[in-house]
């Protein structure tokens, strides 16, 4: 099941997608989009770091940290839960910070990209522990790959995927991450185009 930035874009609509995914007990693999206007944000921080501009990339990252802060308050109610959510933010942010002394690239633009979807994903999975929902987190960048030509490498996806499946065998339901992948050089990258299915048995 896939769900695009708008679908989690505010905490009752990430609450939504929860009871959704639950309502049978068939297995799934629920993909996760950034949240709605992550991603122009992340691309508003790469550009200013393009140009130049880091104490306007500081802002935006700020701005944008700021954000999600007040997401999580309304996403969970303990405080064990804030307080996971709290520190994924500020793992996130603080690597968002260290990059601003870094020479800009390409590179570095994809690494910046791929920060909306893992903290949508890692903050739905922390959502859905403190519901007592049973699940397992499944980095997207451990098996989703493409090819130099920007294909997905459906063979080796599968190959890598099915061993991840099999230790976690008994869970039902698995948060991963949309667009995010390695290139042909092992290198953080995103999707371009619409992903052939990958048909798994488990």
């Amino acid at each position: 099941m896939k769900f695009g930035g708008t679908s989690v874009g505010k905490p009752e609509r990430m609450h939504q997608v929860a009871e959704l995914i639950t309502k049978d007990a068939e297995p799934k693999i629920v993909v996760l989009s950034a949240l709605s206007g992550t991603t122009n944000s992340l691309v508003s921080i790469g550009d200013a770091m393009a140009a130049g501009q880091r104490d306007a990339a500081k802002e935006q990252i700020e701005k944008l940290e700021a954000h999600y802060q007040t997401f999580i308050r309304d996403l969970l109610k303990t405080d064990a839960a804030l307080e996971k959510a709290k520190r994924i933010i500020s793992e996130h942010f603080e690597f968002l910070t260290i990059i601003l002394k870094i020479s800009f690239s390409e590179a570095l633009s994809k690494d910046i990209l791929a920060q909306g979807e893992l903290l949508s994903t890692k903050l739905f999975s922390v959502y859905l522990e403190e519901k007592g929902i049973d699940h397992a987190y499944l980095p997207a960048l451990e098996f989703m790959s493409i090819d130099i030509h920007d294909e997905p490498q459906v063979p080796a996806i599968r190959t890598k995927l099915m061993p991840i499946l099999e230790q976690m065998k008994g869970k039902k339901l698995f948060i991963t991450q949309g667009y995010i992948c390695r290139n042909a050089r092992g290198e953080v990258d995103n999707l371009k185009r619409v992903v052939a299915i990958i048909q798994l048995r488990w």
